[in-house]
């Protein structure tokens, strides 16, 4: 922590010059997290005119967290709408609004928050206007506690500057087809990830998979479209087509679609394993795709539907990978710690331990690791993480 008049004025000149060039923001976040010493710094847009969530970046912010925030935890988020309903500079502290029994039971903290060792939260709108609000917020975890007195005062007198920074760049933090959430926080994956439309065009890829196009013969792309080898491309578009016609059937049902908007986007995913031809030796890649809707996803990756192809190489991949267990199970992030610690020999009792949850807590979430992944006993789930990829493949 550093709160000194030098770490202020520092702070102030990477937020003027983060104006006149907006890919500095990054060093904004990362010297206030140094600063006030909490665990991460979030900033976060939502576009009043198109509805999407327009803008997300930080520090320390795990970019799984962030997708799985997309997917399906903001819907259960009890602290954003307080803030939304606050003034600009009006300060939200979480412990202050949800007691400790909330914390305790709720599943956005029990399953997301702190799992990531993110306990508390303080957030403000910087700016609200007729085409975005953006939104600033703070998080430390259990051991560090809420944001101090001395860390709120300096960030109030770094308010003002703040805002102002926004206010003048505010084109920065609405929607753009061109600066896309999507793609930045696919760009931070380390799994390979190819967008596109539902017929195989191809939208964005990461550096992960265009190292894979270099590594590969069983994935190009040629004319902006994707290429596999038969009868896996036919496969691929068809469950691509299938995938469509059910986005559309949901859309058509205000209730289904209500229900399909709280379930998490993991479980959704289709898998495919990919060989030269029909052999079942040699070299295998794995590919796991979903739609994503706008809707559903605050059109971080646009306002049409896109396809998110995650590929999956087990020589490159680790025994057990959670970015997998949340593709292909929809795993939440805490079942997700759980089956990886179960991988690696630990009973429930130290898993509990390790975590600081009850022992009955972990059992419940054990249970619905059982459900998801289609296993009834500890050893049959340890040899499924074992053997992934294939035994999560369905062919």
């Amino acid at each position: 922590m550093d709160l000194s008049d030098q770490s202020f004025h520092h702070l102030i000149g990477l937020v003027y010059d983060a104006v006149e060039n907006p890919q500095h923001w990054r060093r904004v976040y990362e010297q206030l997290q140094q600063a006030i010493g909490v665990k991460s710094v979030h900033m976060l847009a939502l576009d009043k005119r198109h509805g999407t969530l327009s803008y997300s970046d930080g520090a320390n912010l795990p970019v799984q967290g962030e997708l799985a925030y997309m997917q399906h935890y903001r819907t259960l988020d009890p602290r954003l709408p307080v803030i939304l309903e606050r003034g600009p500079g009006d300060w939200t502290h979480c412990h202050e609004i949800l007691d400790e029994s909330v914390v305790a039971t709720h599943p956005f903290y029990q399953e997301f928050l702190l799992p990531y060792d993110r306990r508390y939260m303080s957030g403000t709108k910087l700016v609200d206007t007729g085409e975005a609000t953006v939104v600033l917020a703070t998080l430390s975890s259990q051991s560090q506690g809420p944001l101090t007195g001395e860390a709120l005062a300096f960030m109030d007198r770094l308010m003002p500057h703040l805002q102002r920074a926004c206010r003048i760049g505010l084109q920065n933090f609405v929607y753009s087809s061109q600066a896309l959430v999507g793609h930045m926080l696919v760009n931070k994956l380390r799994q390979p990830v190819i967008l596109m439309t539902a017929d195989g065009h191809v939208m964005h890829t990461n550096e992960s998979a265009r190292d894979l196009l270099h590594d590969t013969r069983l994935v190009t792309i040629e004319d902006g479209r994707l290429r596999l080898p038969q009868p896996h491309l036919e496969q691929l578009l068809q469950g691509c087509a299938d995938l469509e016609q059910v986005r559309k059937t949901a859309q058509s049902d205000a209730t289904e679609a209500a229900d399909a908007a709280h379930q998490p986007s993991g479980s959704k995913f289709r898998s495919l394993r990919i060989t030269e031809g029909t052999r079942r030796a040699g070299d295998a890649l794995y590919a796991f795709y979903s739609m994503l809707s706008p809707g559903s996803v605050m059109g971080t990756f646009g306002l049409r539907p896109v396809v998110m192809l995650l590929f999956y190489h087990p020589s490159s991949a680790p025994p057990v990978d959670t970015g997998l267990l949340y593709a292909v199970f929809g795993l939440t992030p805490a079942e997700c710690r759980i089956a990886t610690l179960l991988a690696e020999g630990l009973s429930l009792k130290q898993i509990a331990d390790a975590q600081g949850t009850q022992h009955e807590t972990v059992r419940k979430q054990l249970q619905s690791i059982y459900q998801k992944t289609s296993t009834n006993r500890q050893p049959e789930l340890v040899r499924l993480l074992l053997h992934l990829p294939h035994n999560a493949v369905y062919e």
